[in-house]
């Protein structure tokens, strides 16, 4: 039997999405939060979660949100 081990996270609450209105609470990590709050950049801080995501962390706007304004990038 073989065990996955995770790093242990603890919740952080967005910003509220500026389409529309609502928060979230995304899992991160211990890690992840030191490096983003002491300046590095997201994709740096967090390079193995996607762009949509690191973008919901940051500002709080919602990857279904983002879509229904403009698109998606493809």
């Amino acid at each position: 039997m073989t065990t996955t081990t995770t790093a242990p996270t603890t919740p952080y609450v967005t910003n509220a999405c500026q389409f529309c209105g609502a928060a979230s609470t995304v899992e991160l990590t211990a890690a992840e939060v030191a490096a983003w709050i002491t300046g590095a950049p997201i994709q740096d801080a967090m390079p193995d979660r996607p762009a949509p995501s690191r973008e919901l962390v940051r500002n709080g706007t919602h990857p279904e949100c983002w879509t229904a304004m403009f698109g998606s990038a493809e």
